[in-house]
């Protein structure tokens, strides 16, 4: 049996030689060595290297008779179909003059970021440390404005002061008053040990089991969101306080282009949607899931360089991938802060901001356009169904809009797309690459994808034959 170093050798070499399906194998069976035995931070490294040298494409249509996929056991505030939009806003300096709540803490105007981005978030999100006030006035203007708050509540000072007392209780109640659907996200990212309430996880989910009980009893109108970071993994399922005390599943993670602000460790050629699997397997069958953080750094401390439209194009990915490939998660919260000026001392390393560069905006504009993402809790619309198109599929005559999830192991590349074997279009922007085809006459007819890389070659390819009526 070949050892993880043989492999990684072999995948190398194969990598410099540019057969890089056959690198991105070896990766993943080194990856699987390391899952074996127990070194999953070392697994994740080499299936972020087999996932960065792999292509692939699958197909899509967008049918507005279709039945999409929907959850037989709907979570607390899910909508059946589509994704709800949401973010972190309070430090944008360009949405106007900011307002306090209670805590004298700062928020800014969410209908100054729809306009700005061209379209209402239907949830916003505030940190609260466990201990302060409900912040009410944040939440009536929220409320006015029909978006739902969502309180990222941190025990700052570790777990000791979460207790169930008058001050928990009337957390709740305060909630319970605004009238409101509040998604509560407490205690997140205790997997990693840049918490104060990491470390002790039979602690922890006796902790979050008190809370989630006193939600449940006097704010119904609360869904409790437990929320791990990406990394590390393998403590995860060590905090999960089980299915009867939580109703939406977490994640938070970011699009960097170095890690840990180390110029030899760069993150320029991951895709964001591949952070998305590990949690989704887990949780997905169970529980709706929401992506309680995500940015893109337009601007990294440790060179200085504006890459706006890498930023732009991570940002599509994720979006894109999420109909597609990920269709439980139903909340999605960008960060829109420049972390180079109001992070804490120390963690000052990136600029996720969305509106201060043009190309990170118009970017953004882009990925929350189409009607899968939703801008209100609850809305009677319901967005054009996204199904995956597959041999014998029914499509009426006329205009189909087809799109597809593609990857390459070139960092920029194409996809091709033939009705009948003619060309029917070339999509080049990242994201969901969609085309518009015209099929007039009934029967079936072939419609293919082809991911060509930055010299024409062809890496990847999907075929399938649909029923016209």
């Amino acid at each position: 049996m070949q050892s993880a170093a043989e492999l990684r050798r072999q995948a190398e070499q194969a990598v410099a030689q540019g057969r890089f399906a056959e690198a991105a194998d070896l990766y993943r069976r080194e990856a699987a060595i390391y899952r074996k035995n127990g070194d999953t931070n070392g697994a994740k490294v080499e299936e972020m290297k087999a996932d960065r040298y792999s292509s692939s494409i699958k197909l899509f249509a967008h049918l507005a008779g279709a039945r999409p996929w929907i959850p037989a056991n709907l979570g607390k505030w899910e909508p059946p179909y589509g994704c709800y939009l949401g973010g972190f806003i309070d430090r944008d300096e360009r949405l106007g003059e900011p307002f306090n709540d209670e805590n004298f803490q700062t928020h800014q105007n969410p209908d100054a970021f729809a306009r700005l981005v061209g379209k209402k978030h239907a949830s916003l999100f505030c940190y609260l440390s466990y201990g302060k006030k409900f912040p009410s006035r944040w939440v009536d203007r929220l409320r006015q404005q029909r978006v739902a708050p969502h309180i990222a509540w941190e025990p700052n000072k570790g777990l000791d002061e979460v207790r169930g007392d008058t001050y928990l209780r009337q957390f709740a109640l305060s909630c319970a008053e605004a009238r409101v659907p509040i998604f509560l996200r407490f205690a997140s990212e205790m997997n990693g040990d840049w918490t104060r309430y990491h470390g002790d996880p039979a602690g922890y989910r006796a902790k979050w089991i008190m809370v989630a009980q006193t939600m449940r009893q006097f704010a119904p109108n609360v869904a409790m969101l437990w929320c791990v970071n990406s990394i590390p993994e393998k403590n995860i399922k060590d905090y999960y306080p089980g299915d009867d005390y939580v109703d939406w599943v977490g994640v938070n993670f970011y699009s960097v282009p170095f890690y840990d602000n180390n110029r030899n460790r760069p993150g320029l050629a991951d895709n964001p949607a591949d952070t998305l699997k590990y949690i989704y397997g887990l949780y997905a069958e169970k529980k709706p899931i929401a992506i309680g953080e995500f940015g893109a750094s337009h601007l990294s401390k440790v060179d200085g360089q504006d890459r706006y439209e890498w930023a732009a194009k991570k940002i599509n990915e994720l979006y894109a991938s999420l109909p597609r490939l990920y269709p439980r998660v139903k909340m999605v919260d960008i960060f829109d802060m420049d972390n180079l000026k109001y992070a804490e001392p120390g963690r000052q390393l990136n600029n996720y901001s969305i509106t201060d560069s043009d190309g990170v905006k118009d970017g953004y504009r882009r990925a929350v356009a189409p009607d899968y993402f939703l801008s209100r809790i609850g809305a009677t619309a319901r967005p054009t169904p996204i199904v995956s198109l597959t041999n014998g599929l029914s499509v009426p005559r006329g205009t189909l809009r087809v799109s597809s999830w593609a990857r390459c192991y070139a960092n920029k590349f194409t996809v091709q797309y033939l009705l009948d074997g003619k060309p029917a279009g070339d999509a080049n922007e990242p994201g969901p690459r969609e085309v518009d085809l015209e099929i007039s006459n009934p029967g079936i007819h072939k419609i293919a994808g082809i991911v060509k890389d930055d010299k024409g070659r062809v890496a990847a390819k999907a075929e399938v034959s649909v029923s016209v009526q």
